[in-house]
This record gives structure tokens, sequence and C-alpha cells, in this order.
């Protein structure tokens, strides 16, 4: 007995018989559900990023060292070492960090070659200043910080 046709609503119903109209091939239609599944997940990324990298400001100075503040008033200074690693994923980096707050008693904490990764899935547009270095920071100081400054 012959399976009966998947049941779609009336928008989609509509929207079949429009592409029909228009001579819109199956693999046309692929093609539309690629790119909707696409922008979807380019949307969810977006969201993500937005999330990590709320309450965090920063600036790079002439030799390009990133200075990241956070939101508790902590000023992270992120200098490159020498050491980098690659993997067909992701990449990582070496960094001496220097870990500040202004204005309290806090004491300045230096801390030599913290590797942070940076995955090559991140798509750079998506990031901000288009710096997967500097997302992959952030996202080191949102998982670490806490760890980093009561060591």
């Amino acid at each position: 007995m012959p399976r009966e046709r998947a049941k779609l609503t009336d928008k989609q119903e509509r929207i079949l018989v429009q592409a029909q109209l228009m001579g819109l091939t199956p693999s046309d239609m692929t093609k539309i559900s690629n790119r909707l599944v696409a922008l979807q997940k380019e949307a969810h990324d977006m969201r993500e990023i937005a999330d990590i990298i709320e309450g965090y400001t920063w600036s790079k100075d002439e030799k390009n060292h990133w200075t990241i503040r956070t939101s508790d008033g902590y000023v992270c200074k992120f200098v490159k070492g020498k050491t980098g690693r690659s993997q067909y994923y992701d990449t990582s980096w070496d960094y001496n960090i220097t870990i500040s707050k202004p204005g309290t008693a806090f004491k300045t904490r230096y801390l030599q070659k913290k590797s942070v990764i940076f995955k090559h899935d991140w798509r750079s547009k998506l990031c901000p200043e288009n710096s997967k270095e500097l997302y992959g920071m952030i996202r080191f100081l949102k998982a670490h910080l806490n760890w980093l400054i009561t060591k």
C-alpha cells in the first residue's frame, strides 16, 4: 500500500502551489531550505555572541595588544606569546595576561602562558571587531576570570 503524502499547513500548500507555478524544481526548493537553515543558525550564533560579550569593552593598542574591561571593573591586557597550536577544528595561542582593577586595593595579577582557543567554525563577521581572537579572549575571561583573580 503506498504511503500517504506528508500533511502541509495551508501556508505551506500556498507556497508549494506558487513554487510550482513559478517553475521551481525540487533542487531549487532544497537550496531555499538550506538557506533558511543557514540563516537560522546565523541568527542563533549572533544571539550567543551578543550574550557572551555583553558588559565587556575592549581596545587595541599600537602594538596590537588587546585590553578588555569587564563589567566588574577588571582590566585585562593580553600580550600574545610565541606559542601557537593549530588543529583542524581550532587554533590556540598562549598569552601573558595582566589583570588589574584600577581604584581598588586589588593586587595586579601577572599570568604567563594561558592558552586561549579560537574555533575555526566561528564566523569572523559575527565576532566583535570581526576578530575571532578578541571573541576567544572574551570567552576565556567569561569562563575563567573568577578563578584567575582568586589564584
